[in-house]
């Protein structure tokens, strides 16, 4: 407060009735040194010879003051010339001075203050002066409503002085009914020490404490005639109302100038941030309103709450027209909207704010056929599956047929979308074979094809999957259903993933994320894929930090979604991406296991969980799991059928007992084209194990062109993690092969740098000179170059040379760079 007032000639504090402004400026004057003088005005100041007169005394003026204009002004200004100390003008409820004369004075005063006078304006809003001239020249200084507002901080420590502890989320709902209202965290705790009661109970939230009726009726609405008041009884049914919203409930003929004056009197109703337009009032004084309208107009709450259904109806707003038209009792309006425009919002926003509506609908409305597939449809959208499966128990089977071409639709895709949830995607795919998607209307056609489409991609028939979803994809940028649009962009990402283009999955799957942003829903379950798909990316390309990054938010992203076939991704890439840090592998390794178990009876992604198969068969077995390691072959069969996965898996298997024939059998189909693979990256997994199993027999010949093949395969995705886990042999086969990939050569190098080498303590053991030397080594210079471009004599290179095969063990150029290589020196 100190450097509000001391920094500029005029101050203006203003805030609403209670919320402490003259409490805390009296302190402040309390502490000052120099002289504040204190005028508290009312209406009968509004007499400008009374002002005047009682400013006159208030500042103990020793020379005589004229009370009339012109002269006032001027003669108090001139008196101060001649003060040898500076005086603080406070004048208190300035918002009571109406009379033009009478704010003419004060004007004067704040526009010509004299250098030891400083004026403070105390009140709920500012009067009508000339004040922005002020602020414009950097002479107003302003304390506003919002710096009133008591913080989470200074709420805990006056509940503390009180002797009040409450639990953090009392704390909360105190705060959020409050807004750290001064006078209402005050009459709260006066409740509360009372009666013994917690926030929830208080009757002021519920608009039925006679003593804060009483203060508020006061204080605040008797400043204001009775249609004002009117409309804001009327209006509390609503959370937030527009002039237009307002005008439709109250028949009012100016509402906007209305709200607008009681916005900017400080009156407990504000605009909202996110919608300047749209003005809602303080809680407690909205609870107040309604308690007013039930007791004085209670045949009146029916009729508004209808009214302002419809009005949300007709703007496009269902999740507020269903709240009302449910507190309305109007089953009819409510199935009207449920039927007409909640699948729409769906498509437009996401379940989000529809969700707990529907937990309101009273059951013979849901048992409308109309209403109950929206229903389900809403509920599975928000993974509350045990609602939809009761909500669809209810509707029945086969009288639907007989119904309207939209509620068989409906049912067919709301079936569809529960058999995701388990094994049953196969029955609810024939329901929908046997229904024409387009004859519902668009919303119901895009819901049709968006679930079928993701239907198809789960079960393998990537033709008919991409057929719908680019259909609903097209359909709904049209129709601005920007979350179905969402929805299908990830999963035609995920189709690309599975076509094996990872690359291009990964930039479509970037893609559908920053659209996710630009409208706020990066939280969204639908994100959790496209972050799965990128993690997974990701970790092949090796980029640990980034996949750990994506993976965290895809968990965050699913919550708790009871959603198998991408709670499975999620968690396996969660897995892998957590293990190599965890302070408790073995729970990693739980955790995993346990999603894992059942995957036959589950519905899944393949090609996610594929891309990441063999590196949690590595996690298990580096924990020592080696039977589920042993098994995973057997869950992978199971989730995608007879695969190149399979093989890859059961190989390593016998390879890890050195059962090396059994291992190279195994994968023969895999590497000839007949076995197919589910993920891209299995047939580098298994030409990088073949490399390892026939450069083991000493077959270097065919280690080297197994090896060749594993790099084209891998440098199409850029994927790195095979060669990684295939250990220390690969990197020594590539080491060995170095200079020998041909256009693959750039790769092979890449690859060869992203891996640890064995051992890198001998670079500490070469001198930095004979490490410089060293980077030569590989090109086909001469000593006699070499020398020239390290600026040094030949003996000298000759000499460094003998040292370096000596460290490394070599007695030759090429097995030093060999080694170099191995241990990843160059």
């Amino acid at each position: 407060m100190d450097e509000h007032v001391s920094s500029a000639p005029v101050t203006a504090v203003t805030g609403p009735a209670g919320c402490g402004k003259t409490t805390l400026l009296a302190e402040w004057a309390r502490r000052r040194e120099d002289r504040v003088a204190w005028l508290t005005l009312d209406e009968h100041d509004n007499r400008p010879d009374r002002l005047r007169a009682a400013v006159r005394d208030a500042l103990a003026l020793a020379e005589p003051i004229p009370l009339a204009e012109p002269g006032f002004s001027s003669a108090v200004i001139a008196a101060f010339d001649r003060v040898p100390a500076s005086v603080c003008l406070v004048l208190d409820d300035v918002h009571e001075i109406r009379d033009p004369d009478a704010l003419a004075s004060i004007d004067l005063l704040t526009r010509q203050s004299p250098d030891r006078l400083r004026l403070v304006l105390l009140g709920r809003f500012p009067p009508p002066l000339h004040l922005a001239r002020l602020h414009l020249e950097g002479r107003l200084r302003e304390v506003l409503p919002p710096e009133f507002a008591f913080t989470r901080t200074e709420t805990d420590a006056l509940l503390t002085a009180h002797g009040l502890q409450l639990s953090p989320g009392d704390v909360e709902l105190l705060l959020r009914r409050t807004e750290g209202w001064a006078g209402g965290l005050r009459f709260a705790i006066m409740r509360m020490i009372a009666a013994r009661a917690r926030p929830g109970e208080l009757l002021m939230f519920a608009g039925l404490d006679q003593v804060v009726s009483r203060y508020l009726g006061e204080e605040v609405l008797a400043r204001y005639p009775q249609r004002v008041n009117d409309l804001l009884v009327a209006t509390s049914v609503c959370e937030a109302v527009s002039a237009e919203l307002a005008g439709a409930l109250t028949r009012h003929p100016s509402p906007g100038v209305v709200l607008d004056a009681l916005e900017r009197t400080n009156s407990f109703v504000s605009r909202l941030d996110s919608a300047p337009e749209w003005y809602r009032c303080h809680p407690v004084l909205r609870a107040h309103l309604s308690a007013e309208l039930r007791r004085s107009r209670p045949a009146d709450e029916a009729s508004l709450h209808q009214m302002a259904a419809h009005w949300y109806h007709r703007h496009d707003e269902p999740a507020v027209a269903l709240r009302h038209a449910l507190q309305a009792g109007d089953d009819q309006l409510t199935a009207e909207i449920v039927e007409n425009s909640v699948l729409p919002e769906v498509l437009r926003e996401g379940s989000g704010g529809l969700r707990a509506v529907f937990d309101s609908v009273p059951g013979h409305v849901l048992a409308r056929p109309q209403v109950g597939v929206v229903a389900a449809l809403v509920a599975m959208d928000a993974g509350d599956v045990v609602a939809a499966d009761r909500v669809l128990a209810g509707l029945g089977g086969e009288p639907l047929a007989l119904r309207q071409d939209r509620v068989r639709v409906l049912h067919a895709t709301a079936l569809l979308r529960r058999g995701r949830f388990d094994a049953r995607l196969g029955e609810a795919q024939q329901v929908m074979a046997r229904t024409a998607a387009g004859r519902g209307g668009l919303d119901a056609e895009v819901a049709a094809l968006l679930n079928r489409g993701v239907a198809a991609l789960l079960s393998g028939d990537h033709a008919g999957a991409e057929h719908d979803l680019v259909r609903a994809a097209a359909i709904g940028r049209q129709e601005r259903f920007d979350h179905a649009v969402l929805d299908c962009q990830v999963h035609l990402a995920a189709l690309t993933s599975a076509a094996g283009d990872i690359q291009a999955a990964a930039v479509q799957a970037g893609v559908a994320v920053e659209f996710a942003e630009e409208k706020g829903w990066q939280s969204h379950f639908v994100c959790a894929l496209a972050y799965a798909l990128l993690g997974a990316q990701a970790y092949l390309r090796l980029d640990d930090v980034r996949a750990a990054e994506l993976a965290g938010h895809a968990v965050r992203a699913l919550g708790d979604r009871p959603d198998p076939a991408t709670g499975l991704a999620v968690s396996t890439l969660d897995a892998a991406v957590s293990f190599p840090t965890a302070g408790d592998p073995r729970a990693v390794v739980g955790r995993i296991r346990e999603q894992w178990r059942d995957v036959a009876a589950r519905q899944v992604i393949p090609h996610v969980v594929a891309h990441i198969a063999p590196t949690v068969q590595r996690i298990a077995l580096r924990s020592g799991d080696e039977q589920w390691a042993t098994a995973m072959s057997d869950q992978v069969e199971a989730m995608f059928g007879p695969c190149g996965e399979q093989a890859v898996l059961r190989a390593v298997v016998h390879t890890l007992h050195a059962r090396l024939g059994q291992a190279r059998k195994i994968l023969e189909p895999l590497l000839s084209g007949e076995l197919p693979t589910v993920a891209a990256p299995t047939i580098v997994e298994g030409w990088l194990l073949e490399a390892v199993l026939v450069d083991r027999s000493g077959d270097q010949r065919r280690a080297h062109e197994a090896l060749t093949k594993a790099l084209a395969f891998a440098e199409q995705a850029g994927a790195l993690r095979p060669f990684l886990n295939a250990g220390q042999p690969v990197r020594d086969l590539l080491a060995r092969g170095a200079g020998r990939f041909g256009r693959l050569e750039p790769f092979a190098t890449t690859t060869m740098t992203a891996l640890p080498a064995a051992d890198a303590a001998s670079t500490d053991v070469l001198t930095s000179r004979e490490r410089d030397l060293l980077l030569e080594l590989p090109s086909m210079r001469t000593a006699e170059e070499i020398a020239d471009s390290l600026f040094v004599s030949v003996n000298t290179v000759k000499t460094h040379l003998r040292g370096i095969y000596r460290k490394l063990g070599v007695n030759q150029r090429r097995d030093a760079v060999l080694v170099a290589r191995r241990l990843g020196l160059i």
